[in-house]
């Protein structure tokens, strides 16, 4: 092979090569997929409204996970989004969101006071004065949970799934997230503080 045949080789085989990575740049391009992006801070527990979210374009690859817009919007989450952040599904709070005028306020429980409840069911809840071995004392009534938590953080289960799906060996309910008026909310957090609260389970 001349040296011209050469040259003339290698330029045709630069050009393909080009001509593939065009291809395959476009084909990332391509690729890309619209999901939501939160346009300021939000607060872990608030509501994703739609102003507070955008549409933004991602390489499917880096957005694996995220939502669109129309899957965010109204819903809660569960742990803070900082401004620019895309929203992923694992951070959507896919229940109900706190009703107006309501907080939700974390107890800690164990077997004997947790009554096994999951998110979604209604307790009422009681205040036991341990030390004075007084009777317990009704403090709320029907009160919705929201979340379950075991020991070490990780979420426990739902109502839909039934106790004996959602809790498996010692993966049971350590602290559990009620939904209570906003200004009942300093009584239940000293009985918690106390660890002086035990639930009750009641019917929807």
């Amino acid at each position: 092979m001349t040296r011209k045949v050469g040259i003339a080789v290698s330029l045709v085989l630069a050009f393909i090569f080009t001509l593939m990575i065009a291809r395959g740049v476009g084909q990332v391009k391509e690729q890309e997929v619209e999901v939501a992006r939160v346009k300021e801070y939000v607060a872990a527990g608030e509501v994703l409204a739609p102003e507070r979210l955008e549409a933004v374009k991602a390489p499917a690859g880096l957005a694996q996970g995220a939502v669109p817009v129309g899957e965010a919007a109204g819903k809660p989450v569960k742990f803070s989004l900082v401004k620019g952040q895309l929203v992923m599904r694992e951070v959507l709070d896919q229940g109900e969101p706190l009703k107006q005028g309501f907080v939700e306020v974390y107890v800690p429980v164990d077997l004997a006071s947790s009554a096994l409840v999951l998110p979604g069911q209604y307790v009422n809840v009681y205040v036991v004065a341990k030390q004075q071995g007084a009777a317990p004392v009704l403090l709320l009534e029907r009160v919705r949970v929201l979340h379950a938590v075991a020991s070490q953080g990780e979420a426990v289960g739902s109502a839909k799934q039934g106790v004996a799906a959602a809790v498996q060996g010692s993966n049971v309910p350590a602290a559990v997230g009620l939904e209570v008026p906003a200004d009942r909310a300093p009584a239940v957090a000293q009985a918690a503080a106390q660890k002086a609260v035990y639930l009750g389970r009641v019917a929807p």
